[in-house]
């Protein structure tokens, strides 16, 4: 059996929510595609936590736009 580890952390799962919410702050709202080349670098499993947390706390509306979803501030 192989050892877990752990993939992300809540302080950096966080400070991505915090960069997601600058750039949609900054450029309105923007698809997930977008989010995940301009600024994460394709890690989509950090920027699914991040956009999480950030549905948790009420920041965020999340639209499907034909076949993308797109996010934007509250």
């Amino acid at each position: 059996m192989t050892e877990a580890r752990e993939v992300a952390g809540k302080e950096q799962v966080g400070e991505t929510a915090g960069q997601i919410w600058r750039l949609l702050d900054q450029g309105g709202p923007q698809t997930l595609a977008q989010l995940k080349k301009k600024k994460l670098n394709g890690n989509s499993e950090l920027l699914g936590f991040a956009v999480g947390w950030l549905a948790r706390e009420d920041k965020l509306d999340i639209l499907k736009e034909k076949r993308s979803i797109l996010l934007r501030l509250k």
